[in-house]
């Protein structure tokens, strides 16, 4: 953004235009939908709707990263760092523009969406990047929920990043929370998790999603079953709730139910399989559960189609996905 531009947009009565209002809650919750079912261009298109409406709302900018950001992950690969980066450093510079004269509840806002963009970051470090600077960016995430709260506490999508961050900074922090650094928190997280499922704008989906994840890491495989099916009836394009229901069938030892959902993902994948990580996750967990089923003619089929495709699998993914790779080779037809 060009400097006067950026006096422009500070120059506004910005008080006058509340950030969230019917419209743009409608319009956000229909982009998630169709982020959710895998239709990244769609979304990407709605979302910028948003810029449309109101060149200053950072969240035009914040939702468009968060579909760049959900394709990267959904395809295991770092296809857009660069505009990811350039659409979070935006975010940051249009909502501190706003906080220079908003209300307490548009200040609320301005701090979910500046959290919202370091809880992306975090997650493309964690991904792609490193490990530290991932820790880094969660913890300022947290801090700019925290202040959130503090303008405005009946803004609970703000309890969604604030919960995923006790969560998991929880479970994750190993000898951290051992030495007293880190309090367990899972409790807390969880509970404010809910408080967001239960009462928020547009984060719901996205909260359940988190529970399910977190009822699998809690070894609440059946629940987590429930839900991800719920979700999937809901969103049946995607693979966002799939590889969760896939996953609690397994680990519930329903290794028929799990076949079939894997095989559901492995056929998808294959279509498009981009850098192959996913192809090779999918065959990974569908040979385990076909040979749990006694069919194991089946899994050699998968097997037969990685060895037709290994040498497209580019370099580095063989090298994250070697143990896979190598249990697989040495499982025997």
């Amino acid at each position: 953004m060009c400097i006067g531009l950026f006096l422009l947009v500070v120059a506004l009565p910005l008080h006058d235009y509340p950030l969230l209002t019917p419209t743009k809650i409608d319009l956000i919750n229909e982009g998630m939908t169709a982020m959710l079912n895998g239709r990244w261009d769609q979304a990407y298109a709605l979302f910028l709707n948003l810029h449309k409406i109101d060149t200053a709302d950072p969240a035009g900018y914040l939702f468009r990263a968060s579909v760049r950001q959900a394709e990267m992950i959904d395809r295991e690969a770092s296809l857009y760092g660069r505009e990811l980066t350039h659409l979070l450093d935006s975010v940051v510079l249009q909502a501190r523009g706003k906080m220079m004269s908003c209300s307490p509840r548009d200040s609320a806002i301005c701090f979910l969406y500046i959290g919202h963009q370091f809880a992306y970051r975090s997650l493309w470090e964690a991904r792609f990047g490193s490990k530290l600077a991932a820790l880094s960016n969660g913890m300022k995430a947290k801090g700019q929920y925290q202040s959130g709260l503090r303008a405005d506490s009946t803004l609970y999508d703000l309890y969604l990043g604030l919960g995923t961050y006790h969560y998991w900074k929880s479970v994750r922090s190993g000898i951290l929370r051992t030495v007293g650094i880190f309090k367990n928190e899972k409790e807390k997280g969880i509970a404010e998790i809910r408080m967001a499922l239960d009462s928020s704008l547009f984060s719901r989906d996205a909260a359940f999603s988190e529970l399910i994840w977190i009822m699998l890491g809690e070894k609440n495989f059946d629940s987590a079953a429930v839900l991800a099916g719920h979700m999937l009836a809901r969103f049946p394009e995607g693979n966002t709730f799939r590889w969760p229901l896939a996953e609690s069938h397994f680990r519930s030892k329903r290794y028929g139910d799990a076949a079939r959902e894997y095989r559901k993902i492995f056929n998808r994948v294959s279509k498009e399989p981009g850098n192959y990580y996913n192809v090779i996750e999918a065959a990974y967990w569908l040979c385990l559960a076909l040979d749990k089923t006694g069919r194991r003619d089946q899994a050699d089929e998968i097997l037969d189609y990685l060895d037709s495709v290994y040498d497209d699998i580019p370099k580095d993914i063989r090298r994250k996905q070697r143990s896979k790779l190598w249990r697989l080779q040495r499982r025997g037809r």
